[in-house]
């Protein structure tokens, strides 16, 4: 059962994301609860407003070097890209997840069941004679919305890219920049820049690096204490102690 809730999230959520948006009721439902008023009151420019605080435009970057940098960023985000970027982690991850077996994630099969040894694959095959004819669809529908997104993301990205590429490249460096990514070999390299990033051998390092992550944040907290010992404690920790809500840290 853990392996099929393991797939299940994944495969659930592969046709939902292509799914168009359901239409709302025409006449509100009685009694309609808050989270529905809440999910109604939603408002996007509120959110792009928060974002713009979160990332306010840097400086204007000098327009030659701006110049320079929209080429350069022409080549390192050519059409396509994130459609391209999610076939490459997407493909060969659902395969892989679809051949797990109990066993491999050290789930123990109980004593004759018949199907101890099925791939999830082959667990919801059985339930769904059509799944492979389904997944086939899935996939080709996502691939082709994601070029429709790519269209409208990536110009933006580009423009986002070019202006943060002119800000830490002077002329010199960016001319440099673009007269290799003109040769062969440059357009090769720059094509692969972003997509080179959800390859399996760079995910798998990355992932290889949370247990050391992990085992590191104790002793970081504990060093975050010590050092931040001598500042007086925020009005609201405070009230929580003399409340009797939490302990007083002890003093080493």
């Amino acid at each position: 059962m853990k392996l099929i809730a393991l797939g299940a999230c994944l495969l659930v959520a592969t046709p939902a994301a292509a799914a168009p948006a359901a239409k709302p009721p025409a006449t509100e439902p009685k009694g309609k609860s808050e989270a529905g008023k809440k999910a109604d009151d939603f408002d996007m420019a509120k959110m792009m407003a928060m974002f713009e605080n979160f990332f306010p435009a840097g400086p204007d970057p000098l327009p030659a070097r701006l110049a320079l940098a929209k080429t350069t960023a022409a080549g390192m985000l050519p059409s396509g890209t994130y459609a391209a970027m999610f076939d490459d982690a997407m493909s060969g991850l659902v395969d892989r997840v679809l051949s797990i077996k109990p066993a491999d994630l050290g789930i123990k099969a109980d004593k004759g069941k018949p199907s101890a040894g099925l791939s999830l694959r082959d667990e919801i095959a059985k339930d769904d004679p059509y799944f492979e004819e389904r997944m086939k669809i899935t996939r080709k529908v996502i691939g082709e919305e994601l070029i429709k997104i790519s269209a409208v993301m990536e110009p933006k990205l580009r423009e986002g890219l070019a202006r943060s590429l002119a800000r830490r490249f002077d002329e010199k460096q960016l001319t440099d920049i673009n007269a290799f990514l003109a040769t062969d070999s440059g357009r090769a390299f720059a094509g692969q820049t972003m997509r080179v990033w959800v390859d399996p051998d760079v995910l798998r390092s990355m992932m290889q690096s949370f247990p050391h992550i992990i085992s590191a944040m104790p002793g970081a907290m504990l060093r975050l204490e010590a050092e931040t010992r001598h500042l007086p404690k925020p009005k609201k920790a405070k009230e929580k102690e003399r409340s009797g809500d939490s302990k007083p840290d002890e003093v080493s």
